[in-house]
């Protein structure tokens, strides 16, 4: 795709914030308790940064009781720690009725530097891409997609299980249809015990649900959710050219509420 096709792509950035004490059973950050509206508004003010040189919309939901009023409205079931991040499924299925493509990106993702037309063309125009590395057979992820993989009757390979970060990523119209997320999980949800149900994270409902669709999935570039799960990976991060910085796990926020306190951080 050339960048003026790219231009045409009627594409958004997507976020939402929302109380997690408003789910029961959800883990709760520390910082998460400390975000104060100074911190609200520097987050929409880069995220409108970012937006801006991407040339494509900005949606920040942050509206709880219409956020909740989704679960009824497409019929899917909640489990209280669960709900929070299958909000941001069912804010998709919302806005792809207006938009063709939509890159979600968490509230504690935050750029640094302007993107290249390269970069732009590159987010802007997958149909489904996430970043992702192996992952060890061992975690909990590999047993939760191997288990829904055998009750399902779904072909089960290892090496097509990965570890998957839904901080940022980008799915068009198109992949969201083939995908089919919602009916999938709504299949999940009602033919699974509520106790294993409750205990699927995210990234294990991700993968399966790709698995089962068979939609293939591009492994995003780095530079779009480059993690700051501590101070020195923080540090380490090159942020002289364009990235998109991720204070991913408690240990990254702690990390993100320290730069809140210091004027000359890349928060201001």
């Amino acid at each position: 795709m050339t960048m003026t096709q790219a231009a045409l792509v009627n594409h958004t950035f997507l976020t939402y914030f929302i109380p997690w004490d408003q789910f029961k059973g959800t883990y709760n950050p520390t910082i998460y308790n400390s975000y104060t509206e100074k911190y609200i508004e520097l987050t929409k003010n880069k995220h409108s940064q970012l937006s801006a040189d991407f040339e494509t919309d900005y949606l920040f939901v942050n509206d709880a009781e219409y956020c909740i009023s989704l679960f009824e409205k497409y019929n899917l079931k909640r489990f209280g720690a669960n709900d929070l991040f299958n909000i941001k499924f069912l804010l998709l299925e919302e806005y792809f009725e207006k938009y063709d493509a939509i890159t979600y990106i968490d509230f504690d993702v935050v750029q640094v530097g302007t993107p290249t037309r390269d970069q732009i063309e590159n987010l802007k125009t997958h149909e489904c891409a996430i970043r992702h590395t192996p992952s060890n057979p061992e975690y909990l992820i590999h047993k939760n997609v191997k288990r829904l993989c055998e009750f399902f009757d779904v072909p089960y390979i290892q090496e097509d299980v990965f570890t998957n970060n839904n901080g940022v990523f980008t799915i068009s119209k198109e992949g969201w249809k083939k995908l089919d997320y919602l009916n999938s999980l709504r299949k999940i949800y009602n033919h699974l015990d509520e106790q294993f149900s409750s205990e699927l994270c995210d990234e294990s409902l991700f993968n399966f649900i790709r698995l089962l669709s068979q939609v293939p999935v591009i492994n995003l570039d780095e530079q779009f959710n480059s993690f700051a799960r501590s101070r020195e990976e923080y540090i380490r991060l090159d942020k002289n050219d364009f990235r998109m910085i991720h204070f991913s796990k408690d240990t990254g926020k702690q990390v993100l509420n320290e730069l809140l306190f210091d004027p000359n951080s890349i928060l201001y």
